[in-house]
This record gives C-alpha cells, sequence and structure tokens, in this order.
C-alpha cells in the first residue's frame, strides 16, 4: 500500500494525465485515464484482500507484495519484483566460456539491482512508464536503453542484463 502513497506513483499518474491531455489536443483521442487508474488501483486493494499476507513471497528469485533481498541463484537466470519492493545482487555471477545472461522484471515496484563494476556487462533496460537508472545515471521513463560497461567487448564473455521496468523504479547499480 506504500508504493501508491509514493510520489513515484503519483509522478506517473501525473505524467499519464499529461500525456492524455497532448494526444486529446493533436489526435483528438480521448482516453478514459482516471476510469484505468481508478480500475487499477481496486484491482491492486481487491488482489490484497483476497490474499491478504499469506501471498508475501520473498524466497528464491521473486519477491511479490514483500520487500526482500535476493542475490544471484545459481541455474536462475530470471529475477522477478512485483507489487514489492527489494535488492537483486548479481554481484556473485561469474562468466564463463560461454556469456551469462540474466533477466530482471519490475512490475509496479521498485528495486535496486547490483552488478560487479569489474565484470563486462551489456544492459538493454526497458521501460513503460517507470525509471530505470543505468549505472552512468543514465535514465528512461518510456522505451529502451543500451548500456555497455567500459570492459565490454563484443568477442569476450560477458553479462547481458535484460531490465524491464513497468510502473515501477529500477536503479542499477556498478560496486
Amino acid at each position: 500500500m506504500g508504493f501508491i502513497f509514493s510520489g513515484l506513483f503519483w509522478g506517473i499518474i501525473l505524467v499519464i494525465f499529461g500525456l492524455t491531455v497532448i494526444v486529446k489536443a493533436v489526435f483528438n483521442i480521448d482516453i478514459p485515464v482516471f476510469r484505468i487508474i481508478f480500475a487499477v488501483v481496486l484491482i491492486y486493494f481487491g488482489v490484497k484482500i483476497l490474499v491478504g499476507n499469506r501471498t508475501r513471497i520473498s524466497h528464491g528469485n521473486s519477491i511479490i507484495f514483500d520487500k526482500a533481498k535476493i542475490t544471484s541463484v545459481k541455474g536462475e537466470n530470471e529475477y522477478n519484483i512485483i507489487f514489492g519492493s527489494g535488492d537483486i545482487d548479481l554481484t556473485d555471477i561469474e562468466l564463463t566460456e560461454d556469456k551469462h545472461f540474466a533477466e530482471v522484471n519490475v512490475v509496479f515496484g521498485s528495486g535496486k539491482i547490483f552488478i560487479d563494476k569489474d565484470i563486462p556487462v551489456i544492459i538493454k533496460a526497458t521501460s513503460v512508464f517507470a525509471d530505470c537508472q543505468l549505472p552512468k545515471g543514465n535514465s528512461g521513463f518510456f522505451g529502451e536503453r543500451i548500456y555497455k560497461s567500459d570492459s565490454y567487448s563484443r568477442d569476450d564473455p560477458a553479462l547481458t542484463l535484460e531490465v524491464t521496468v513497468v510502473f515501477g523504479n529500477a536503479n542499477i547499480i556498478a560496486r
């Protein structure tokens, strides 16, 4: 419930409202934004009421309706934060002969993703009405951004990290 009272949520609401005003003025298309947002909030509260605290999941590679920390799990390459917040520590990932792949999804949530600054990495960040901060400070609200570390080379093994953020925020930190 803290997400609905956060500045990120209301910032997204204001940006969406502004976009609909532009779409209405330029294309003469009327989108009922407040009805859609109201419906999404009602669905969120309905799911929270139906499942209560029983759905707090923060084990393995997923955080759902919870706040937790996940470290890289051997054999897993997909990590999720859904209606929650947390830290995903991928600094332990060791590169093999093949290029290593990891996917992080943040949906209606907030997450920090930690990567090792010494390993070569390429990050493909996709954000939809969301904020995704890349290691060098560049971020995106809508669309796709690609980041390559200084040590990245197409011919050498590297960590390929795909980050998708929908109605939330993610901060990728190299340490």
